[in-house]
């Protein structure tokens, strides 16, 4: 992969501890030892059979996510700090790697002598192109890689973070990923890409996000993680601000040498298809506690 940027900050910046915006995970009665992670019961989010569930990582551990550190705070501890970019909710430290229990030992297996080691070569391309900015525009060259397998092992972590409803609503995502042949993904589904130094981690359920200013809604969910962060969208025909598309990798079976021209952006909020810089951020969290201290002022003047 080209080019080699040299990034000095890059290993200091994946060593820090992380935060992660969860919601409360479902909670199985029946839990088994596997190393140092718990086996549950569940539904695995892949063949769809109802049996022990193996951790996940998310991404893999040879992405980066083997001894990854991070602080699991709920989602609503967000919403009721006056700073949250400043001085951020606290929650329970977590360490082993960011992961979710969604497949079977089987199916497991399968995503890791399937898809993974291309993944791996992914991540290690982009590693090389992140910078110490919040926003740039990168223009590479990455040889030998295989789009079609990074493509599903994407999907697949897509599957893992979302709950079971969503193999039942989009089983569509789950038997691409199985069949390792497949190229018959329905063009309902895409998946857009960033590059980030993922000052937040983000691991976004299925949600409607929607733009008040151009009045749409984006079905999507969302994943960061250095180096890269991934958005699925569903019954989208519309492009993404900054955002790269590559559904086209499910067309590309084989290793190939693909250019790009991808936006490195930041991730601070737990939000959706926020990528605002920490700059603006200050600006925006600044400006809402000004109207919040009006609205009370009117509040106590009109009582």
């Amino acid at each position: 992969f080209l080019p080699r940027a040299k990034n000095p900050t890059l290993g200091s910046l994946l060593s820090q501890n992380r935060i992660i915006a969860k919601t409360v995970s479902c909670k199985f009665k029946r839990q088994k030892k596997m190393g140092r992670h718990k086996m549950t019961s569940g539904i695995c989010r892949l063949c769809g059979q109802n049996t022990e569930l193996s951790f996940e990582h998310v991404p893999p551990r040879v992405a980066l996510n083997k001894k990854t550190k991070y602080k699991e705070v709920d989602f609503d501890e967000y919403l009721k700090s006056k700073n949250p970019l400043n001085d951020p909710p606290k929650g329970k430290i977590r360490q082993g790697g960011v992961g979710y229990n969604s497949f079977c030992k089987k199916c497991n297996s399968f995503l890791g002598s399937n898809y993974v080691p291309a993944y791996s070569r992914w991540v290690q391309a982009g590693l090389e192109i992140l910078k110490n900015k919040e926003v740039e525009l990168h223009s590479y060259l990455i040889k030998e890689i295989e789009p079609q397998k990074i493509f599903k092992q994407i999907i697949s972590m897509f599957l893992a973070i979302n709950k079971e409803w969503y193999l039942e609503s989009y089983p569509d995502l789950a038997e691409y990923v199985s069949d390792k042949n497949s190229r018959n993904l329905p063009d309902r589904y895409k998946i857009f890409c960033y590059l980030t130094r993922a000052e937040r981690i983000r691991y976004m359920h299925h949600v409607v996000h929607g733009n008040i200013s151009k009045g749409a809604a984006i079905n999507c969910s969302e994943i960061a993680f250095p180096p890269y962060g991934y958005v699925l969208t569903i019954d989208n025909d519309n492009k993404i601000e900054h955002l790269t598309e590559i559904t086209e990798f499910k067309n590309h079976k084989g290793k190939i040498d693909l250019n790009f021209n991808m936006f490195q952006l930041p991730t601070y909020m737990p939000l959706p298809l926020d990528y605002r810089t920490k700059e603006q951020l200050e600006m925006d969290i600044a400006r809402g506690n000004e109207v919040m201290k009006s609205q009370e002022k009117n509040n106590k003047t009109s009582s």
